[in-house]
């Protein structure tokens, strides 16, 4: 369906507590591919996970860091990242103001 909205009326909500500190959450989209606004806080951090379906970030602003299994990549507006499905993946906010990026979750059947 088709649809406008307003970003400010998406209730952020923290994304997966269990393993990560400070890091939040709009979901924009919840279809075949998942489409999450997220944002990092200062000190905020996503710990080293794999997962069944791929991702691509789109970093928005901030700094910070990333890997994805050995490879350390610098986190900053303009970067993106695909995972593939089953890698290991993190990252981290290393800077004083919020580390924003776009998160598309992508099932491994697409």
């Amino acid at each position: 369906m088709s649809r406008v909205f307003d970003l400010d009326a998406i209730v952020e909500q923290a994304v997966r507590p269990n393993i990560t500190r400070a890091v939040f959450g709009k979901t924009l989209l919840d279809d075949q591919i998942k489409v999450v606004l997220t944002r990092v806080a200062p000190g905020g951090k996503f710990e080293t996970h794999r997962d069944s379906y791929a991702h691509l970030f789109y970093f928005l602003s901030g700094q910070g860091r990333g890997w994805i299994g050995d490879q350390e990549f610098v986190a900053r507006a303009g970067i993106v990242a695909q995972i593939d499905a089953g890698e290991l993946h993190s990252y981290e906010n290393t800077g004083d103001t919020d580390l924003v990026l776009i998160s598309l979750n992508i099932p491994k059947a697409m």
